[in-house]
């Protein structure tokens, strides 16, 4: 009697191993850990998430998810004044205040708990951490460094710089936890050492030279990357390419309706970061943002769908993931002294496909100053 098995066709049988089994997906972790993860992504991006499925729409706008990204995001925003014809500068503290007749929260301006030097550095500055670090010198060439702890209020200077370099001729920029100081020399089209700080160390070390135009440009990191803005150019310098690739120079264009390009031909001191977008006021166009994929300087568009016009703008920063909008508006005379209100807007950002959307979340006074106060410095310093 013949085993029925035999019987079988050999394409019956497969000698392939098994399929391997599905990759894990954020559907089969518990909501707190894909909650975790949703919170390390930028905010921009969180629209986006909300179309992938409607459980992770509910996480996103989760009441969970805002009490761990304010958290992670605790920052305070340092406003540094000076004083027309005076060396002597002053610290502000932008801080919410609970209004307890109306449950609504407030901003002003608030000196600093552990007070900070007056002294006037007047000086590129980065913050990494709890630390503002300024280099450079305003109209003259100067290698110091000076670390102001924020926590202490405590000023010291650190290891100086090999090259000599003028405020606002130079970019700074943070990578890594590492301070990165780009150009800042005294004539046109200088090839000029960069040099790289690292806090821990505190230590300066050499990373190649590079030609960068003398005048004057804001910078800001994002990505890994030094973006520089300065007139007609936007730069991006990026330590991880080759040597002589690191430098990369674009002419600066604005997308306006219809997708036509135009040049950009104007100045700007002001740029931030928020939610890894650029962001920079420009002297007569406002406020825009850099669209790295296409390269374009573009505005935001409100709930409307129109495009969204700021036009005053004396300093610019992140503020617990919003972008925090500071200028002076109007003056007023007592008893002969004429101060003037420093106002605030905090704008909150996200993509929706090509497009950056701001809302405006809260809009106030937040102090008011003497007539002769202008902004020196605005930083979102970690608590």
């Amino acid at each position: 009697m013949s085993n029925s098995n035999s019987d079988e066709s050999p394409e019956n049988y497969s000698t392939l191993p098994p399929p391997p089994p599905p990759p894990p997906s954020l559907s089969s972790l518990p909501d707190e850990i894909v909650v975790r993860c949703i919170a390390l992504v930028p905010r921009s991006y969180h629209l986006s998430l909300s179309w992938v499925s409607k459980h992770l729409r509910s996480l996103v706008r989760s009441p969970e998810l805002n009490t761990l990204r304010s958290t992670r995001h605790k920052k305070s925003l340092h406003v540094c004044f000076e004083e027309k014809s005076n060396p002597t500068v002053h610290w502000l503290t932008l801080r919410p205040v609970k209004k307890t007749e109306t449950e609504t929260t407030e901003y002003r301006l608030v000196p600093n708990p552990t007070p900070f030097p007056s002294d006037n550095y007047g000086s590129s500055t980065v913050a990494v951490g709890s630390k503002i670090f300024f280099t450079g010198e305003f109209n003259q060439p100067s290698s110091d460094l000076w670390i102001l702890d924020t926590r202490t209020g405590n000023m010291t200077q650190g290891p100086s710089m090999s090259v000599p370099r003028v405020e606002q001729r130079s970019a700074i920029g943070v990578i890594d936890g590492k301070i990165y100081v780009i150009g800042g020399g005294a004539r046109f089209n200088e090839e000029i050492q960069v040099e790289v700080f690292d806090p821990k160390s505190e230590t300066w070390e050499l990373a190649g030279v590079e030609k960068v135009r003398d005048i004057p440009r804001c910078s800001v990191s994002v990505e890994g990357k030094v973006y520089m803005v300065e007139y007609e150019r936007t730069s991006v310098y990026d330590p991880r390419e080759c040597e002589g690739e690191r430098f990369v120079k674009m002419e600066s264009w604005r997308l306006e309706k219809g997708g036509r390009k135009e040049k950009l031909t104007e100045t700007t001191d002001r740029v931030c970061v928020v939610e890894d977008v650029l962001f920079a006021f420009f002297n007569r166009t406002g406020l825009m943002w850099f669209d790295a994929k296409v390269k374009v300087w573009r505005r935001l568009v409100g709930r409307d769908g129109k495009e969204m016009f700021i036009f005053h703008a004396d300093a610019v920063a992140e503020y617990n993931g919003k972008l925090a909008v500071l200028f002076m508006w109007g003056e007023s005379e007592v008893d002969d002294v004429v101060t003037k209100s420093v106002r605030c807007k905090l704008v909150s950002v996200h993509r929706a496909r090509d497009r950056m959307c701001g809302t405006v979340d809260w809009s106030g006074v937040v102090g008011t100053v003497p007539d002769s106060f202008d902004f020196l410095h605005c930083l979102a310093v970690s608590d």
